[in-house]
């Protein structure tokens, strides 16, 4: 797989949808949001330090 801008972008996106797909009609969500939130953040935290090195 092509590591690049545009990948990265499209995996964002596909996060997006699944997250917009996982809601139920009351607003809850069918994923688990604490565990979600989890591991974005553990993203976020891992993408910024490869930044800074």
């Amino acid at each position: 797989m092509d590591f690049n801008k545009d990948t990265l972008l499209e995996v964002l996106e596909d996060i997006r949808k699944t997250i917009i797909e996982s809601e139920n009609p009351d607003g809850s969500l069918k994923i688990d949001a604490k565990m979600a939130m989890v591991a974005l953040e553990f993203a976020r935290t891992e993408i910024k330090k490869s930044v800074l090195k």
